[in-house]
């Protein structure tokens, strides 16, 4: 008995049994002449979901957001709920990358939608979002830039993966998808349009930081990936990992621990965070991010959510030490 509660205690001090409720989520954005090791959360500018409540009544949140660049206007595409069952695609825009203008929805389906990584691939721009309610990993293609968004290809059939990440480049095409049991795949190709298959070593992490929070980002030293952290519940924060690859294999590394985390001084983020997005844009880098605030300051008792966490964490650890990820 006395070591089921020394067990149960050591559980609740990593992972607490009572956890808070969140709220509403909003972004943020700032920019920095560095690759940006620490956010200035206090210091960034914000658009929140009360913003785009005046806008769409029906707002619930806002979250998941990914930009692209062109021609001088930030397109920031988002995660939109309103008070409906699914999401939707929304799309703001800014010629100074501060003060943005809500566009409206730009895509929308029968299913969920949310985290939509929008990029530019051989002068055409793509979204890969999560749609996992569809079954599938779906690919999107813009007929008129940035509305006309149209399913073009399947990268991944019949498995229902969340946040879905992609690298592409002439040496390394990859991409990580997570499954609802805290897992996160690893997949490979010649081409974006090429086949998607599991690589060798299928699993690339697994526990409660085994879900993308960004997209890929590429310096001299390989890749950074932004996982989400869960330890005290969804979207409770951030770390990056560096994702290294060679001659057919790769290791991860968990270099920035809590890269991001709940604010104490930031309302809009007093629950916790889990997503940026970071390129190099004009000799700068200029990052998006979300995070949302506590519903009320009172905690729920989660039992079932903290024990599976810490086995598959305890599993996890197990597997790194005796080389199974290898």
């Amino acid at each position: 008995m006395i070591s089921i509660v020394l067990l149960l205690l050591v559980i609740n001090n990593r992972t607490p049994f009572m956890q808070p409720e969140g709220g509403p989520w909003s972004v943020g954005f700032g920019e920095s002449t560095v690759f940006p090791h620490k956010i200035p959360l206090e210091k960034n500018e914000l658009y929140t979901f009360e913003e785009l409540k005046k806008q769409e009544d029906s707002t619930m949140f806002l979250a998941d957001p990914f930009f692209v660049k062109e021609k001088g206007i930030f397109y920031l595409f988002v995660e939109h709920k309103k008070r409906k069952p699914n999401a939707d695609i929304a799309l703001l825009t800014s010629t100074d990358g501060v003060n943005y203008n809500y566009k409206g929805v730009v895509l929308t389906e029968k299913f969920h939608l949310s985290y939509p990584q929008v990029f530019k691939y051989k002068n055409e721009f793509y979204m890969l979002p999560e749609t996992k309610k569809a079954g599938h990993v779906l690919l999107y293609k813009a007929t008129r830039f940035p509305y006309g968004w149209k399913v073009c290809d399947t990268l991944i059939k019949n498995r229902a993966l969340k946040d879905p990440s992609i690298y592409l480049s002439d040496s390394l095409n990859v991409l990580v998808a997570s499954d609802d049991y805290l897992n996160m795949y690893l997949f490979e190709a010649d081409s974006l349009f090429g086949k998607w298959k599991a690589h060798k070593k299928e699993i690339a992490l697994m526990g409660t930081e085994a879900r993308a929070g960004g997209r890929f980002f590429a310096d001299k030293n390989g890749l950074w990936l932004p996982v989400q952290n869960s330890t005290e519940g969804y979207g409770f924060g951030l770390s990056l990992y560096r994702f290294n690859f060679d001659n057919g294999t790769y290791t991860t590394q968990r270099e920035y621990p809590f890269f991001l985390k709940k604010s104490e001084t930031v309302k809009e983020f007093n629950a916790g965070m889990h997503q940026i997005d970071v390129q190099l844009i004009d000799g700068k880098y200029y990052y998006v991010y979300d995070g949302n605030r506590l519903k009320t300051n009172e905690r729920k008792l989660n039992i079932t959510g903290p024990l599976k966490w810490n086995y598959i964490d305890f599993k996890n650890w197990i597997y790194q030490q005796c080389g199974l990820f290898n």
